[in-house]
């Protein structure tokens, strides 16, 4: 049962994952209704640290390592750290995994999905939000994704995401056991 009540009395790093457009941020904001979190959304600290975003790979790097830091802090004030980013790589979750273990913190994943042409539907209507990306940012990305080196919650955002933060509530409770 999913419950705006859920308090997690110990640190967990949920890391979502997905393309461009499946459904990432409305997945951790959907979370952030059932449980109290950090959200750390990629796109939101890409625009606070550069107003005119070059996506270049000094500019993601800095990215990365601002919302490395601010995960690591609040797992160090025993608080829940949502990483939202595409994290599509293998390389991309390890800072994160490793992260989650030096805090002795739950790493729990979670792959948003949505069918290519619900994506593509999305990336060409008009969205609020931070993200710049759009249809051709997608298809250049497709087959990028890795599977996990751990199990994985796999959230379809075309449906409730009930079910999905009901496991990763479990998932924190069962860790801490």
């Amino acid at each position: 049962m999913v419950s705006g009540n859920f308090r997690s009395a110990h640190p967990a790093l949920v890391l979502l994952s997905g393309y461009p457009g499946s459904g990432k941020t409305t997945f951790a904001h959907a979370l952030a209704a059932a449980m109290p979190l950090d959200h750390l959304e990629s796109d939101a600290v890409r625009r606070s640290l550069f107003p005119n975003p070059a996506y270049t790979a000094a500019e993601s790097a800095r990215v990365f390592a601002v919302i490395e830091q601010r995960a690591a802090a609040s797992l160090r004030a025993g608080r829940v750290a949502v990483i939202d980013a595409t994290n599509l790589a293998r390389g991309d979750r390890r800072r994160f995994e490793r992260l989650a273990a030096d805090c002795d913190a739950p790493f729990i994943g979670v792959r948003v999905t949505a069918p290519a042409e619900e994506i593509r539907r999305r990336l060409g209507a008009p969205r609020e939000g931070h993200s710049e990306a759009g249809i051709t940012v997608y298809e250049a990305m497709l087959g990028r994704a890795r599977p996990f080196a751990t199990p994985v919650v796999v959230a379809d955002s075309r449906h409730s995401p009930a079910p999905a933060i009901a496991l990763v509530q479990a998932l924190m409770q069962q860790y801490w056991k």
